[in-house]
């Protein structure tokens, strides 16, 4: 077999992510070598994403090295994935995916009226109605960085008191979070983005043998609930920019529960479906959001 050279983003995060991916391959007793990119997205820290225009912030970097036979196995976070997939790329794997919740991470001093950071619309307006209280303003810069932000308890010369950030990423980086006040949100308060905590693995058409060779790492599970999620944004017409949660599990008996909520102009929409028709459970939950 030839030669992988695996492509992410250069972030700590995007490396770790990886590492139990590419170290399956390792075991099977495959080269493998490592590229990392800077992303557009990466490179922003002007402003909130929202605010730029167009799709695959974190990711279009990436499969132009794919098209250009600069890498040959792309990782991503599979909820930073745009919804149109480049023409010749193909799913190589989807792993179990890890916690898909967010996490508020506040600092113990932190007034009745604290100011969070993020660069989620989603989360923000979500947790306008969660924590009526709170104000917001944007934040940019890796996992780390932000942390470290609201330990300094400033952003841009002003205060901060806390940050919510995907608990996926949190446990991957294992990162020492004393001093400061987490607290899981829940599903009630503001759901995941779609496939949040998973991974995606692409490939070229022409690289069918990697496909083969993450048949043993590849997770049908956490691919199925995934993709419903994405269906439920393509159903709306949205982008990873917006402010749509979604999570799909299932169930005991083969059935599919599918939950998603939208922040509208209106306030927040909340369907939910279950059935074993997956589809006519996207269309119910689609039709619930408005659309």
């Amino acid at each position: 077999m030839k030669p992988i050279v695996v492509g992410t983003r250069g972030s700590e995060l995007a490396v770790r992510q990886a590492e139990s991916m590419v170290q399956y391959l390792i075991d099977q007793g495959l080269e493998v070598t490592w590229k990392r990119f800077t992303t557009s997205g990466d490179a922003w820290l002007a402003g909130p994403l929202d605010k730029q225009v167009g799709t695959g912030f974190f990711t279009k970097e990436l499969e132009d090295s794919l098209e250009a036979r600069e890498a040959d196995l792309l990782i991503h976070s599979f909820k930073d994935v745009a919804l149109e997939r480049p023409a010749g790329v193909i799913q190589a794997c989807v792993p179990l995916r890890e916690n898909p919740e967010d996490w508020l991470v506040m600092r113990p001093d932190a007034p009745s009226h604290p100011v969070i950071g993020t660069s989620s619309e989603r989360r923000r307006r979500f947790l306008e109605k969660a924590l009526p209280h709170a104000s917001f303003t944007w934040i940019r810069g890796n996992v780390p960085t932000r942390l470290q932000r609201v330990r300094d308890g400033l952003l841009r010369d002003e205060p901060l008191h806390g940050t919510v950030l995907a608990a996926a990423g949190l446990e991957r980086l294992g990162l020492d979070l004393s001093g400061l006040e987490v607290r899981p949100l829940r599903a009630d308060e503001l759901l995941p983005a779609p496939a949040q905590g998973a991974l995606l693995a692409e490939t070229r058409e022409d690289r069918r043998d990697i496909v083969e060779a993450l048949k043993g790492f590849h997770d049908a599970a956490t691919a199925r609930c995934a993709r419903l999620e994405r269906l439920v944004l393509a159903g709306i017409g949205g982008g990873c920019q917006q402010p749509l949660g979604a999570h799909a599990l299932l169930l005991p008996n083969g059935d599919v529960r599918l939950r998603a909520a939208f922040a509208g102009e209106d306030g927040l929409r909340w369907a939910e479906a279950e059935g074993e028709d997956e589809i006519q459970v996207v269309k119910e939950v689609v039709k619930g959001l408005g659309w």
